[in-house]
């Protein structure tokens, strides 16, 4: 017989055909909704492998649930919503995928920079109101991006490539991270490096892109956001609590800052029952808002469903997965990951 395989959010359909060769499925077909978790908790109890994604919550309650567990999959680069050390009591693999999002991100984040500097969600609302009379006005402004400066906190494989992207663009480009680029990475980047307090004061465009660690938690804070030119913008797709977002509306509010680009945010699920931004925040003219979709590029997904079917089928052939979030279940040393999000 064939073992039993829960996907508890629709995946790419060549995943689905490969699996289908080798498992049984179960897949909640809704992607306008969430599996409700005592449904989730009933469906799993019979389920020898779960594939994870989508940041639905595997709790201890759920690992426990079905007695014939014996693998996780994760369609996902660190899988903290799999409770890793309940699958590891039970001696069952949690397997993740090295970090394939990254360009597809860089690209994302470029084109929410530009979508809130050129005001395009908002103009779309405009002419499908009704709204437009007349061209040549001074009605509809945006502002443009080359010749202006690109601040880039979090200089990593994402806020790398969007300074390459910003460079063809004729940007100038400025960063921070926790460790500094040599001079010729430098040269090599045309970035120069900027202490944090020094880069808002003198960035236009604002983009984060750091890892959520204990470390980055918080870090742009009131004071930061206080330094930026009132003609600024800020875009970031890392994750919601690198940031001060109450602050961040104040100012988007207030008019202090031009506006924002947000792909992320404070609350989000699983954590949080009401996701996203708050109302006010929605009611912003100056925002524009997306629902964390910073990798949904059809290619990436399939890419990272594939190297989840991938995993599973070398587990299934008795062989170990590529990327294993819990290598102690095979006698390994731990990962260490700073990562907290």
């Amino acid at each position: 017989m064939k073992p039993k395989l829960f996907i508890p959010q629709p995946i790419p359909e060549a995943a689905v055909k490969r699996l289908e060769r080798r498992c049984e499925l179960t897949i909640y077909p809704y992607t306008d909704r969430r599996m409700p978790y005592d449904e989730m908790l009933e469906a799993v109890r019979d389920q020898e492998i779960l594939y994870a994604l989508g940041e639905i919550p595997y709790d201890r309650r759920v690992i426990e649930a079905p007695p014939k567990l014996r693998f996780i999959a994760a369609m996902h680069s660190s899988a903290k919503f799999v409770d890793k050390d309940a699958a590891t009591e039970r001696g069952i693999p949690v397997a993740i995928l090295p970090s394939r999002i990254a360009r597809t991100t860089a690209e994302f984040t470029f084109a929410l920079l530009m979508a809130t500097a050129w005001r395009l969600p908002e103009a779309d609302r405009f002419l499908r109101e009704g709204k437009w009379k007349q061209n040549q006005s001074m009605a509809f402004l945006g502002t443009r991006m080359f010749d202006k400066t690109l601040g880039i906190v979090g200089m990593g494989t994402i806020g790398t490539d969007v300074a390459v992207k910003a460079r063809a663009c004729g940007m100038r480009i400025l960063y921070n991270k926790r460790r500094r680029f040599s001079p010729v990475e430098e040269a090599g980047l045309g970035a120069e490096y900027r202490p944090l307090v020094d880069l808002f004061r003198e960035a236009d465009f604002m983009v984060l892109t750091p890892a959520l660690t204990k470390d980055t938690k918080g870090m742009i804070t009131a004071d930061l956001i206080a330094l930026m030119k009132p003609s600024a913008t800020l875009v970031n797709t890392s994750r919601g609590p690198v940031i001060d977002e109450a602050a961040l509306e104040q100012a988007l509010a207030e008019g202090r800052i031009r506006g924002a680009g947000l792909d992320v945010y404070e609350h989000e699920i699983p954590e949080a029952e009401v996701p996203g931004p708050s109302e006010r925040m929605k009611s912003l003219p100056n925002v524009v808002l997306t629902p964390h979709m910073g990798s949904a590029a059809r290619e990436t997904r399939e890419e990272m469903a594939l190297r989840t079917v991938e995993n599973i089928e070398r587990f299934l052939d008795g062989k170990r997965p590529l990327d294993v979030l819990n290598p102690e279940v095979y006698g390994e040393a731990a990962r260490h990951d700073e990562r907290i999000g």
